[in-house]
């Protein structure tokens, strides 16, 4: 192969490794496995049990209390024959509005553990898709490091072809030996990554099956330019502010429960008694005077609904740094990922191969300017990649 072809030939690579620097954007390939991690993971199969089991937990705290069952054997040891018994069945209940107001708080209650659960949905795909991300940035980065590998190779099978021909010196090929292999050293470090970001995302389902991240494009993402407008739209979808909102409403019910304590609890019942000569049965009436057991609780009961009122404002406004951080941090990426001018790389690489035809560059002088070419490419690729995880942490309530 002569240079002219050799030339065209590594320019073809080149140039199509650098079209890799364009935000390539497709179809998104990341929903799929984000479906399939959510029914497999081991996380939220867990997480969907403890909601069921505090649903129903919540649902036996307004349940009515068992009913008492009394028996009583009487006999007079100085009297033979005199003896005689009684039954009870006594059933005891709180004062009917009672049980309203506890149904609503379990209502408030299982809406407050969905609000949980929908938190730690959000945490694991949130994980999961971070994951994939990372590995369309490898598979990105894998690429353009293929070609600068081809090239590479390419470079130091011509050197030792000059080197046998009398036209190279063994320094220029030992030089072109060691650009070789730091290449392929990176690109093995890049295959390691990618191993184990894929295995992380095969633990997060379960262990099934699940098919490699193959694809170097991520998804259309943008965020918007105006801050209130972001926050308008992010805000009302945020599970933590959700939580606390419902856990608000909780408190705020049971305030109304413990006032229902000072309502007086009720008991009907039938009673038997039995002697020798006769027998009476009829019906037992009671109830009990909520004079001390429930003093202090209504006053406790609004303190903790202050409190829950008091962390919400609290985590609004955590949320909210955390958010105005992360916009603030996407906007400076994109500003530096504007900062890189892609067609002039591109360019930059149809200069080279004129310089080196020219002969105004050695093989070894080109393959160095060429490669601080990728290496800029790579620091875009390094960029671009945590762009699109910023973005995927500011609409993680939106999985």
């Amino acid at each position: 192969m002569n240079i002219k072809k050799l030339f065209l030939f590594s320019l073809l690579l080149l140039l199509n490794g650098a079209g890799t620097l364009t935000m390539a954007q497709t179809a998104d390939p990341i929903t799929p496995i984000l479906g399939q991690i959510e029914q497999n993971n081991l996380r939220l199969q867990a997480a969907r049990e403890l909601l069921k089991a505090e649903v129903q937990e919540a649902k036996a705290e307004n349940n009515l209390s068992n009913p008492e069952v009394n028996y009583a054997h009487l006999y007079n040891s100085d009297r033979s024959g005199q003896q005689q018994s009684e039954l009870t069945v006594v059933q005891g209940f709180d004062f009917p509005t009672t049980y309203v107001a506890r149904s609503q708080a379990v209502r408030l209650q299982a809406d407050a553990s969905e609000c949980a659960y929908m938190a730690e949905r959000r945490d694991v795909l949130l994980e999961a898709k971070l994951l994939c991300l990372e590995l369309i940035g490898l598979n990105r980065e894998a690429h353009l490091l293929g070609v600068l590998q081809q090239h590479a190779d390419s470079l130091a099978h011509l050197c030792e072809s000059r080197l046998e021909a009398g036209d190279a010196t063994s320094l220029e090929v030992n030089r072109a030996k060691l650009d070789l292999m730091t290449i392929r050293t990176e690109l093995a470090d890049n295959a390691s990554a990618h191993r184990a970001a894929l295995q992380k995302l095969l633990a997060m389902n379960g262990n099934v099956y699940i098919e490699d991240m193959v694809a170097d494009a991520y998804p259309l993402v943008s965020v918007p330019a105006d801050y209130e407008l972001l926050r308008d739209e992010v805000l009302p979808l945020n599970k933590e502010l959700q939580q606390a909102d419902a856990t608000i409403k909780v408190a705020q019910k049971e305030v109304s429960v413990n006032k229902q304590g000072w309502l007086p609890q009720l008991q009907v019942g039938y009673r038997r008694n039995t002697a020798p000569t006769e027998e009476f049965n009829g019906f037992v009436v009671g109830g009990s005077i909520p004079l001390f057991e429930n003093s202090g609780k209504v006053k406790a009961a609004r303190a903790r609904a202050l409190r829950t009122e008091l962390l919400r404002d609290d985590a609004e406004m955590s949320v909210e740094a955390a958010l105005q951080a992360l916009y603030n941090e996407a906007h400076s990426l994109k500003s530096a990922m504007d900062a890189y001018d892609l067609p002039l790389m591109a360019h930059t690489f149809d200069l080279l191969g004129q310089a080196l035809a020219g002969g105004q560059l050695s093989w070894h002088e080109y393959f160095v300017e060429m490669e601080a070419v990728v290496r800029r490419g790579q620091s875009y690729l390094q960029l671009e990649n945590r762009y699109h995880k910023v973005i995927a942490q500011i609409y993680a309530d939106s999985l």
